[in-house]
């Protein structure tokens, strides 16, 4: 969507960011941040995340799905930008996900298509490894649940005998909207998801019941399609006056909006103006700054349309 420009940033020639907090310390603050996404950028996905390691991202989302990702892409960038940067690994958070053939180019799939479920997940990690360029994933995500909460359980103790083997440091899952599913599988896995993957819409009622589960239980909630999903407030007289009035864009204050919540915005930018931008909101809250306030987060909630009905 697009994006102007806030006045603070149009003062600033936009530079690489050099001395920047690691993804270790980040996520050891336990304080808000930003993960890059990946999904459609196809051959110029290296250049993208050589540039948002640059401009100081530190959190990188990315899929064994060729039909959207380029995984491979992902590993060339992200070790071409750490060897620029002198980054080493544990610096950077690097998050993969499976995806059941389901969800796969029937021409392009990373796995055996007719092996058993169990086999096709392994086979899918090893590509990720090999395709990332490390030895370990920060994150291993199930991309959506399977039909039924059977079959989604049976592609859960694969992952975490990914944990036990310590190929895989935590475990999420993706495209569930569904509140009662997720407290089921919750309860019934015994390495439990760290991390919940959502759209953040008006369609699934911006996840309110998911999200205060995840809040209670040590999970973090990532939103995508995070400014896609809200042009229509992010158009109106409020929220641009807000934004104005904390120095920032609309987008850009949509990603407070959320991460002052303690959530994480995925962040699929292209442009490098923006990605400074980004990482700027990103800094102002890191060091302490309060953007916004309750009763900002209220209005802006329902302005959003957000209800707790």
């Amino acid at each position: 969507m697009f994006r102007e420009e806030s006045t603070s940033m149009k003062q600033k020639q936009v530079t690489p960011t050099k001395t920047f907090p690691s993804a270790h310390e980040i996520w050891s603050s336990g304080k808000s941040f930003l993960i890059y996404g990946t999904a459609w950028k196809k051959e110029e996905t290296t250049r993208h995340v050589v540039d948002a390691l640059h401009y100081g991202f530190r959190f990188i989302d990315t899929a064994c799905q060729p039909k959207h990702y380029n995984e491979a892409g992902v590993g060339d960038g992200w070790t071409h930008a750490a060897e620029e940067l002198g980054l080493k690994r544990e610096d950077i958070f690097i998050q993969t996900k499976f995806t059941s053939i389901h969800g796969q180019d029937p021409n392009n799939i990373p796995y055996e298509k007719n092996a058993d479920l169990d086999t096709q997940i392994r086979q899918s990690l090893e590509k990720s490894l090999s395709n990332l360029k490390t030895t370990y994933i920060d994150s291993l995500v199930l991309h959506s649940p399977f039909r039924t909460l059977e079959e989604t359980l049976q592609a859960w103790k694969v992952f975490e005998s990914f944990v036990e083997e310590g190929k895989v440091k935590r475990l999420g899952l993706s495209n569930c909207y569904d509140f009662k599913f997720f407290k089921h599988f919750y309860s019934a896995v015994e390495i439990k998801p760290r991390i919940l993957q959502n759209r953040f819409r008006i369609e699934t009622k911006f996840d309110v019941p998911l999200r205060e589960f995840c809040d209670e239980n040590n999970i973090l909630y990532q939103s995508f399609w995070t400014l896609t999903a809200n042009r229509k407030a992010l158009r109106t007289k409020e929220i641009r006056d807000l934004a104005k009035d904390k120095g920032l864009t609309p987008q850009t204050l949509m990603y407070a909006y959320m991460m002052t919540q303690g959530h994480t915005p995925l962040d699929g930018t292209t442009s490098r103006p923006h990605m400074q931008e980004d990482i700027q909101l990103f800094l102002r809250l890191y060091n302490g700054e309060e953007i916004l306030n309750t009763d900002e987060v209220n209005f802006m909630s329902g302005i959003l349309g957000v209800t707790t009905e």
